[in-house]
């Protein structure tokens, strides 16, 4: 049977294991392919990414086969969020025939990254940052020899998202996009969200859900009965 396949990059510090739970909550007919960025999760030995090109290589390189003659859409949620929208530029410039649909979940548009030098704060402070922002167990917040191990982790990918700056003048993607939050996120904008029609050519539809920056693995159920439903109309017809 052919299957529509459903690109998921994960937020800083997550591993291709985060959008798992989605499994159970997927139409038959959507695949998901959950990206393993390097540095993490079966990746983990090798080199975390100096920049965001470097990173949108990687996933190009990693998914060239699953896309490749596919009907496909792509996830991204936080920073991830962020890759997948540099990841539609590279898949224009390179000829891959474009997703379906694109939904970025948990992050301000292009323009309105407003994140600080967060990378660079001291132990303390990096760490009360985590705690504020959610998704990380007390086990792990108290447990100094697994910060210790997860630190540079997420301290590069903090530097990837605070240092990011989107390339002026480039044209609108020709590509539907829909956009997601939790409406008890502090670190976006609900306003701010609306402006993520300005990259699309296609309509950009805004849906707000309940709970903090992980409202998509917290209410996995509702999230992606969602996305089934922007996807249903893509699914391949089979012979």
């Amino acid at each position: 049977m052919k299957k529509l396949k459903l690109i998921c990059i994960p937020p800083a510090g997550g591993t291709a294991a985060a959008y798992w739970k989605w499994k159970p909550y997927l139409y038959p007919s959507i695949e998901l392919v959950s990206v393993e960025l390097s540095g993490k999760g079966s990746r983990f030995s090798q080199p975390l990414y100096e920049n965001v090109e470097e990173a949108v290589f990687d996933i190009l390189s990693s998914i060239r086969k699953d896309i490749s003659g596919c009907t496909y859409a792509v996830f991204g949620h936080s920073m991830g969020a962020m890759l997948a929208f540099e990841l539609l530029h590279a898949l224009e410039s390179t000829g891959f025939n474009l997703p379906v649909c694109s939904f970025f979940s948990g992050k301000n548009p292009p323009h309105q990254a407003t994140y600080k030098n967060r990378h660079l704060l001291n132990d303390e402070e990096f760490w009360d940052e985590i705690r504020r922002i959610g998704g990380t167990p007390e086990e792990v917040l108290v447990n100094l020899e697994v910060r210790e191990l997860l630190s540079p982790i997420l301290r590069r990918d903090f530097k990837l998202v605070d240092t990011y700056k989107s390339t002026p003048g480039r044209a609108a993607i020709n590509c539907p996009f829909v956009v997601m939050n939790g409406d008890k996120d502090s670190l976006i904008s609900t306003e701010k969200m609306k402006e993520w029609e300005l990259y699309s050519k296609c309509k950009t539809n805004l849906h707000d859900f309940k709970g903090g920056h992980f409202f998509i693995f917290d209410n996995a159920e509702e999230v992606v009965k969602m996305v089934n439903q922007y996807l249903l109309r893509h699914v391949p017809l089979n012979d």
